[in-house]
């Protein structure tokens, strides 16, 4: 028999966990992704190729190094993140933050030069030039959120090593469809797996749409 309360509660929990991680990553990609392809500075190059790196970086790493850091014996250990919702939306900003931050940086590369000679020109300012970055193509922000958020809702070793998979806490989509799949609840599992595929189609028609749109 199907438990449509742990299915809820699995959907809610992934659905604001993945909320949480993708605005806060999207934010500051905005921020930096700004920063970094409209200044130049000595170790651009290496940055950028960093963060180029780090879009494949393995989850289960990601997940890793933030239990490493918020354990008990870590120097984030006192503020007892480990284990909590908080703890999934950091290692999961970790995962997309250098996909979005990346997509950004590319974008604005390649529009900010036929953009900044011709808008000095007519005397807007940096905030101008940002503003209509912004504005001139929307959908590319909204194609990177979207990218962002399917990647972290589809995510799951990072978010089991630092959730720990806790009923009512930290047991998201991924979490039970493992759990309940090996305890033989087939039925939990289809259903959540049905439900998270369907997330993923409508992503991924967002994504094209956008793309299309532009």
């Amino acid at each position: 028999m199907l438990d449509t309360s742990k299915v809820f509660e699995a959907i809610s929990i992934s659905l604001h966990v993945s909320f949480v991680s993708t605005l806060f990553a999207f934010l500051l990609s905005i921020f930096f992704g700004y920063l970094i392809a409209t200044k130049k500075f000595i170790l651009k190059k290496y940055v950028v190729s960093v963060l180029g790196s780090l879009t494949s970086i393995p989850p289960v790493c990601a997940g890793l190094i933030v239990y490493l850091i918020i354990s008990r014996s870590g120097p984030l250990g006192w503020m007892e993140l480990l284990y909590t919702p908080s703890a999934m939306i950091i290692a999961q900003f970790i995962i997309i933050f250098p996909i979005m931050v990346t997509l950004i940086i590319n974008y604005i590369e390649c529009e900010y030069p036929q953009l900044r000679d011709e808008l000095i020109s007519y005397g807007a300012s940096q905030k101008d030039i940002l503003f209509l970055l912004i504005t001139n193509q929307k959908g590319i922000y909204l194609t990177t959120l979207l990218i962002g958020f399917g990647r972290a809702v589809s995510e799951y070793g990072a978010a089991a090593i630092v959730g720990g998979s806790i009923d009512h806490v930290t047991r998201n989509m991924t979490a039970m469809i493992a759990l309940e799949t090996a305890k033989g609840n087939i039925l939990i599992g289809v259903t959540l797996g049905a439900i998270l595929i369907s997330i993923s189609l409508i992503i991924s028609f967002g994504i094209n749409f956008f793309k299309n749109d532009d």
